[in-house]
């Protein structure tokens, strides 16, 4: 077979069809790129709310702790002003007396 002669124009062609197809696959290539920057952007979108709720949750959970400090604090106050013998004596106290009207409440049933 007798080999055909390329000019010029004709290598010039075939280089501006090789520049085409791969002008077709570059913009298909940016039309997936312009769809991964959207989904980027979603996420992106997602992860900041997902902050913002752990942001109020970290918030709101120093608030229960503070508030759980001052309860705690205020329970102690409470505890130290009674001994445990001075309460067991104000037991003993209301036992007594309660057995005294409990004999008079039974008659009257």
């Amino acid at each position: 077979m007798k080999a055909k002669n390329i000019t010029i124009d004709d290598l010039a062609l075939m280089v501006s069809k090789g520049f085409a197809g791969m002008d077709n696959r570059f913009a298909g290539m940016d039309n997936r790129f312009a769809g991964m920057d959207k989904r980027f952007d979603s996420m992106d979108k997602r992860f900041d709310s997902i902050e913002d709720r752990l942001g109020n949750l970290e918030k709101g959970f120093e608030e229960m702790k503070a508030e759980l400090f001052f309860i705690r604090a205020e329970l102690s106050k409470r505890v130290d002003k009674f001994s445990h013998k001075d309460l067991e004596l104000r037991l003993e106290k209301l036992e007594a007396k309660f057995k005294k009207y409990e004999k008079f409440l039974a008659s009257k049933v």
